[in-house]
């Protein structure tokens, strides 16, 4: 028998057809999963359109290159698109203004931690005529700030400025190799022209970003998984925090089946993704954090507010994350009696496979009866739901649960649903019954707007699903929706938009009275800066961008406004289904959604 000489790392890397730089970057990006890159035009990033349209010809791999009108829409779409895929997504944009354009959507993609390469074009350095792709007009002097990459160093795992002396292949891929291994995140690279232009000898090598390789999610240590096993087998009042373990979709199952095992009610926190199915008996039946007797948290950078309704001094923490410590945020009071630096589905299924040779008669006939207790409460919660609804629709004005509900009722077990719905996101959350993993996403983040182009970004990957966003108006309006609606329509994605038309910001209104409850803005009753009544006309804008609009007021129309929304959606064109609900927030009565949090 033979022995075969072992490869050397350089011998895996592939060769690509390439006349320029560009052309190795676009194949980079789609051999390291990226199927879209969200363009927005620019003086400098032609070479982008050219090497897609060159790739076309020539049958070498290249994202699509999808045209967009704003460059928050673009990383918004971008975000949209990573997130139901689990794959990164791409954009480019014009030099450091283009960056400054992406605005708060940077914030959204750092904190939300999605896999996305964020590209810009670079004004030219090089002394006119001296090369292709140097300085040619004056304003190029304008564009170069000391360090392009400074704009967003604080919000990405990684930023790069490609050079002369850099494998633009091999570059790209090592930046979606970062962004794609836990924790996730976004990655920011400029591309001067000059570079990008820069001659190929006709193929070009890299590795590709598997070929790099993604670090494999982590398993917890045996012992430690007994341990916390044993913690949850004995606890009597335990409870499971989730708010992001969602993300990756396999976690979903894995939880369910360590909850079923154990009898542990789960509940959400600050909750951005389908983390548990919300229609099954142990979600959303408590306890609170301070009221258990074992907490497992997992992705839940805020499960509790410390001092306030933290988990008591005798009480077990068992704290499940990639990054456990939250390095990403600079301030953490969390304690924790295990720190397990693992992915959730790693650390649910091992904990479940050392729980099932613990148990013994008595604990199986206490989890029993916790878990008839559980179910029992769960069942008065949704009969406490469907009364609310009840009442709801016979409130005028027209009340926002009732819009919650319908939109509930007519949204298939399949249906994408996008939640920047802020102040009625409880209603939201009470109401749209998302069972499947990857079918309910908040942005994660604390900025606003993210959802109307997520939600043609979503839509690209997903054609085949309803994709849904429920909204506030002033979120709304923070996320450039023209741009949005107007994407969805060209690029034949369309989305149903349901926004919550209050006319009011909740933080200059609700928030504004708790600050000051005996102040002198609250009693004279004007609000002046939270209010901006009359609204917009939203469902005007949505035919201003080639689409379908309609506005409610009162409960009789809002089903069948979004079953005609739906309907138009179905047929190839996104809908806006306005509802116009009370503007002042102590105008709604009825509470948030009864979820037993």
């Amino acid at each position: 028998m033979t022995t075969s000489e072992p490869r050397s790392f350089e011998s895996t890397w592939g060769e690509y057809g390439a006349d320029e730089w560009s052309d190795a970057i676009m194949a980079s990006m789609k051999l390291g999963g990226v199927d879209n890159l969200f363009f927005v035009s620019g003086s400098e990033i032609a070479f982008f359109q050219e090497s897609a349209a060159k790739a076309r010809e020539r049958e070498w791999p290249s994202p699509r290159l999808v045209t967009m009108t704003h460059e928050g829409a673009a990383l918004h779409a971008a975000l949209g698109n990573a997130m139901v895929t689990g794959q990164p997504a791409a954009t480019a944009v014009h030099v450091d203004v283009g960056t400054l354009n992406y605005g708060a959507a940077i914030h959204t993609a750092w904190r939300g931690g999605y896999p996305v390469l964020i590209t810009a074009g670079t004004g030219p350095r090089a002394y006119p005529g001296t090369m292709r792709g140097g300085r040619d007009a004056s304003i190029q002097w304008v564009q170069e700030p000391r360090d392009q990459g400074e704009i967003l160093r604080q919000y990405t795992k990684h930023d790069h400025r490609l050079e002369t002396l850099d494998n633009p292949g091999l570059m790209v891929s090592r930046l979606l190799q970062v962004a794609m291994s836990d924790p996730q995140g976004p990655v920011y690279m400029t591309v001067p022209r000059e570079v990008a232009m820069q001659q190929m000898p006709g193929t070009t090598r890299f590795p590709t970003r598997d070929q790099l390789g993604i670090a494999r999610p982590a398993w917890p240590d045996p012992r430690d998984a007994k341990t916390a096993a044993e913690w949850l087998v004995k606890a009597h009042n335990p409870v499971i925090s989730l708010a992001k373990s969602g993300r990756h979709p396999e976690s979903v199952e894995a939880l369910v089946r360590l909850a079923e095992l154990l009898g542990i009610p789960v509940r959400e926190q600050q909750t951005d993704k389908m983390n548990f199915p919300t229609t099954h008996p142990l979600h959303g039946v408590g306890p609170d954090a301070a009221d258990a007797d074992v907490v497992m948290v997992c992705e839940s950078p805020s499960p509790f507010a410390p001092g306030r309704n933290a988990p008591s001094a005798d009480a077990k923490v068992i704290w499940v994350d990639p990054d456990p410590v939250q390095s990403r945020y600079k301030t953490m009071e969390y304690r924790a009696d295990m720190w397990l630096p693992v992915s959730v589905t790693g650390a649910a299924e091992a904990i479940y496979e050392a729980a099932t040779g613990l148990l013994t008669k008595s604990d199986l006939d206490r989890i029993a009866d916790r878990r008839a207790r559980l179910e029992q409460r769960k069942a008065e919660i949704a009969q406490r739901n469907e009364d609310l609804a009840a009442e709801a629709s016979k409130r005028s004005p027209l009340h926002p649960r009732w819009v919650a509900y319908q939109l509930g009722q007519v949204m298939e077990p399949d249906a994408i649903l996008l939640d920047d719905a802020l102040s009625n996101t409880p209603f939201v959350q009470a109401y749209h019954g998302r069972s499947q993993p990857s079918t309910y996403f908040k942005s994660g983040g604390s900025t606003g707007g993210w959802g109307s182009s997520a939600a043609f970004g979503a839509k690209l990957a997903k054609p085949n699903s309803d994709v849904v966003l429920a909204s506030g108006d002033g979120y709304f309006m923070f996320g450039t929706p023209l741009a949005g609606l107007w994407a969805a329509n060209h690029h034949r994605a369309p989305y149903l938009a349901v926004v919550f038309v209050n006319a009011s910001y909740s933080t200059g209104t609700r928030g504004l009275r708790g600050t000051y409850p005996e102040g002198s803005a609250v009693r004279s009753g004007g609000y002046e800066g939270g209010l901006f009544d009359p609204p917009p006309d939203f469902a005007k804008l949505a035919e201003a961008a080639n689409g379908y609009g309609e506005t409610v007021s009162t409960a009789e129309e809002v089903g069948p406004a979004l079953r005609r929304g739906l309907e138009h959606v179905r047929n190839g064109t996104p809908a806006v289904i306005a509802a116009r609900i009370p503007t002042i927030p102590q105008e709604i009565e009825m509470g948030g959604g009864a979820r037993g949090e």
